[in-house]
């Protein structure tokens, strides 16, 4: 995880220590003045908008949101900080046993365990995001070494051992999909995203293990480096709604040289602190 991203999310943790203390003692006093009440959902508004954009997963982040929206029955986040001194009125207040709790939206049923969980997915990211780049990273230089594995099977000369033959993108991904076999046991190829505005799309290969897509590109006339950026933009756009994606890596395989500025593509296209985190690594 970058240092950026990892910082801000602890941030937003003790931020929200802050904001838990200082909500839960509304329905304790039994007081809760307009100027308080405003104050402190507008500071909860603001960091539920920073908090959401730092989760990476679409489940998760769902789920986050469900923790603030809640519904017509179980109330959560925003039905507290809605009214969190409406009474019940089925409260009967000359009953001892009543089964009814006095507040409509009582702090410990409806704020606190769904604030505690919005917390708990928040410091998962932490964990998620740091474990995605250093395999990246891993997987980007044992790629490195692909020209060289091709080139010893090539040379090898026995007769036996046909040498690979890579004609287009078909072809490499044979290559690259038994490499990554060598490295993971479940290595799922053309795994679907979910729908998106009616159309469906796939990842070139899916480690589900590791929540990371590999993608593969090679070049030819027609795609060099402006159009192979472009490409990988508009793929990564898609592969991120796919729900185990934490990280891709694209494989650019550019056997005749036709990228101009391999280094450049490298560079601009890498960003280890995104959601979803994103390297590129040019073969040739």
């Amino acid at each position: 995880m970058s240092s950026s991203k990892c910082a801000e999310i602890e941030r937003l943790v003790e931020e929200s220590r802050e904001i838990e203390a200082a909500v839960s003692i509304w329905q304790e006093r039994e007081t809760v003045s307009d100027e308080e009440l405003r104050r402190e959902r507008d500071r909860y508004q603001s960091w539920y908008a920073r908090a959401t954009s730092m989760i990476s997963e679409q489940t998760a982040r769902e789920k986050f949101r469900d923790m603030y929206e809640g519904g017509m029955i179980i109330g959560r986040v925003k039905a507290f900080l809605s009214g969190p001194l409406d009474t019940n009125q089925f409260y009967d207040p000359g009953n001892p046993d009543s089964p009814f709790p006095r507040w409509s939206h009582p702090y410990e049923t409806t704020f606190r365990p769904s604030f505690h969980e919005q917390r708990s997915l928040l410091q998962r990211e932490t964990y998620a995001v740091a474990e995605v780049a250093p395999t990246l990273t891993e997987l980007a230089e044992a790629f490195a070494r692909f020209p060289n594995f091709l080139q010893a099977l090539r040379g090898s000369g026995r007769p036996n051992v046909p040498a690979p033959h890579i004609g287009n993108e078909a072809d490499l991904q044979v290559l690259i999909g038994a490499c990554l076999r060598q490295m993971y046991e479940d290595v799922r190829p053309e795994d679907y995203v979910p729908e998106y505005r009616g159309g469906r799309s796939r990842v070139d290969f899916l480690l589900p293990e590791v929540g990371i897509v590999v993608e593969t590109k090679m070049t030819r006339e027609t795609l060099a480096d402006r159009k192979v950026g472009e490409e990988l933009m508009i793929d990564w756009s898609r592969y991120s709604r796919h729900p185990d994606c934490r990280g891709i890596l694209a494989l650019v395989y550019d056997p005749d040289r036709r990228l101009v500025n391999p280094a450049g593509l490298q560079s601009d296209l890498t960003q280890e602190n995104g959601n979803p985190a994103t390297r590129v690594l040019v073969m040739r």
